[in-house]
């Protein structure tokens, strides 16, 4: 009986946990596509780990909770697809686009086909869609994990050490993994190893990051006063430095170049790099790239008039066009098209 109510108690508890970190992303600032993808992902997660939960330990529970909690399952693989998406999209800083309608889209509306065909009067049909609802799931984590091979110079290349964003990421990805393992594995184990492995993930994750964010904020803090020894002649030789290895290498044409793969070719602290950027230029690291790989565009634009827009942007190191039309206004006051319309114009006979 006791150890009944503890297990009980231990796997409510991670749908309840799961609720107010949903709540949390949700009112996170500021708003950010992947938080939101975030929250609404364990929200999905909760509920279906409640209906686990509750369905465990009261098997006659009313079939509208079992469709409840199974249509929430619908939503688990696209959220944690969309979550990974926006993610790396920010760290690429591409545009956020609205891919999210077409992917959560696709999941209403299987929802709403359960509601025409509810479970109380379609159980046989019901009982054997979990199969496809896990192949589903299990389709948006393969895709998930390819963004992620694709991006993995981003996330690890240069780095010292993972950061509280990236074991995030690869948390949330692994425990969307892991609970789907466990789905499956009910026939072998038992209908409860889902919300409890759902649990312990939770748990597990907030622990790892809390003791993750200690241990980055005393690094955090020895690099900054190191950072204040760094003397004026010191900082003019890392820019000439800087720019050396930009020219030489033409790093710029790389489109996964981080701070702290630029910081890694001079030998540096991703902190000292970005200190001397903003104090010598009053520049970010992004405009500091940027600005090379649009002189690179000026040049093609100019001397290539055959190459369209989306060629002359990913041959300059951009991930998308969006990025590259955003970027070439900002620094040069004009887009890409007009500057060569003008350019042409100007050295026309």
């Amino acid at each position: 009986m006791i150890a009944g109510q503890f297990l009980f108690l231990f796997s409510a508890l991670g749908a309840m946990n799961g609720i107010f970190l949903a709540i949390y992303f949700f009112s996170r600032r500021p708003h950010r596509l992947a938080n939101s993808m975030l929250g609404a992902l364990l929200l999905a997660i909760s509920v279906r780990t409640a209906k686990s939960t509750f369905y465990f330990f009261n098997p006659n529970l009313a079939v509208e909770f079992l469709q409840f909690g199974l249509s929430a399952c619908l939503l688990i693989g696209p959220l944690t697809y969309l979550y990974v998406h926006y993610h790396l999209s920010a760290l690429r800083q591409d545009v956020a686009g609205r891919e999210w309608c077409w992917h959560l889209g696709l999941s209403f509306f299987v929802i709403a086909l359960g509601l025409l065909f509810p479970y109380s009067e379609y159980r046989y049909i019901w009982r054997h869609c979990t199969y496809g609802i896990h192949a589903f799931w299990f389709l948006y984590l393969l895709a998930a994990g390819w963004q992620l091979w694709q991006s993995r110079v981003i996330l690890f290349d240069g780095a010292a050490r993972i950061s509280r964003h990236t074991l995030l990421l690869l948390s949330v990805y692994g425990s969307s993994g892991l609970i789907l393992i466990a789905y499956l594995s009910t026939p072998f184990t038992s209908y409860i190893v889902g919300a409890l492995s759902f649990t312990f993930s939770v748990h597990i994750t907030v622990v790892v990051l809390m003791l993750r964010k200690e241990a980055v904020v005393e690094t955090e803090k020895k690099e900054k006063y190191q950072n204040r020894k760094l003397a004026e002649d010191d900082a003019l030789s890392l820019l000439i430095s800087l720019n050396q290895v930009m020219h030489e290498q033409q790093l710029h044409l790389n489109p996964n170049l981080t701070l702290a793969l630029l910081a890694k070719k001079t030998g540096s602290l991703q902190t000292t790099v970005s200190q001397v950027l903003n104090d010598k230029l009053n520049k970010s690291f992004n405009l500091y790239v940027n600005e090379f790989r649009i002189d690179e565009a000026k040049k093609l634009l100019l001397n290539e008039p055959h190459l369209n827009m989306e060629l002359v942007a990913e041959r300059c190191g951009f991930n998308s066009n969006s990025t590259f039309f955003a970027a070439f206004k900002k620094i040069t006051g004009q887009t890409p098209a007009s500057y060569r319309a003008a350019s042409s114009a100007t050295t026309s006979p």
